[in-house]
């Protein structure tokens, strides 16, 4: 989920799970600073009550139930840091036996380094949900094979070669919609103007626009292969 306000597109998907049943048992993985925040954001806009946990919670909880109960079971819904989590060697025997409706995983173009903490995490939570939410505001690097990482947690067998694939292999897992595509088109009908191609025009310059290009030309942009005032190092009174 990249642009489309990530947190109403989790709470909304979320709210729909609830609705049809699926979402009774929901974990939500977030970093450290945004945690707060995206509790209080799926509580006000969808009523969705998350238990906030962190290590000191979670050895609390582990005093007060019997021992070897796993501690993850104690409440159904629940949103910890991911700093608390990727410890693995501490709750990974915890978190694989243990099943979710929905897992999300927020900043999860964090996840695309194979063996890092992270990325073994969600190697850990992925085969224990029934629906996995990988969200990120950060728009993808574009390298396929980093990418095919975050695939293979969705779908393992999606992706034969993860340094060669289409996106007719992978089409089964995401949605596309722009401005264009015919479903938005029929519901904002008349709110768009139709763009058509590119023209050039051509204008005159004013006299200021000539002088911020005479600057530009004769201080800012290298003509002879020599150093612009750019590339010289910032000191403490001029960058």
């Amino acid at each position: 989920m990249v642009g489309l306000g990530k947190t109403l597109e989790i709470g909304l998907t979320l709210a729909e799970l609830i609705r049809r049943g699926r979402g009774e048992r929901i974990l939500v993985v977030t970093p450290q600073h945004v945690l707060e925040q995206f509790q209080h954001e799926l509580w006000t806009r969808f009523a969705i009550p998350l238990v906030r946990l962190d290590s000191v919670g979670i050895e609390r909880i582990q005093r007060e139930i019997p021992a070897g109960r796993n501690p993850f079971t104690y409440f159904k819904r629940v949103i910890v840091s991911i700093d608390t989590l990727k410890n693995t060697d501490q709750y990974k025997h915890h978190l694989e036996r243990i099943n979710w409706d929905a897992v999300v995983i927020d900043e999860s173009h964090n996840l695309i380094n194979k063996g890092s903490l992270r990325n073994q995490l969600a190697r850990t939570l992925a085969p224990h949900t029934d629906a996995l939410l990988l969200a990120s505001a950060t728009p993808h690097n574009g390298d396929a094979r980093s990418f095919a990482e975050l695939i293979s947690l969705l779908d393992p067998a999606a992706i034969r070669d993860p340094e060669h694939y289409r996106a007719d292999d992978i089409k089964h897992l995401f949605i596309r919609r722009t401005k264009v595509s015919p479903e938005v088109r029929e519901q904002m009908k008349g709110q768009w103007a139709d763009r058509g191609p590119s023209r050039s025009v051509r204008v005159t310059a004013t006299p200021a626009e000539e002088k911020v290009f005479e600057e530009l030309a004769a201080v800012w942009l290298p003509s002879d292969g020599s150093k612009s005032v750019s590339d010289v190092p910032c000191s403490r009174t001029r960058c």
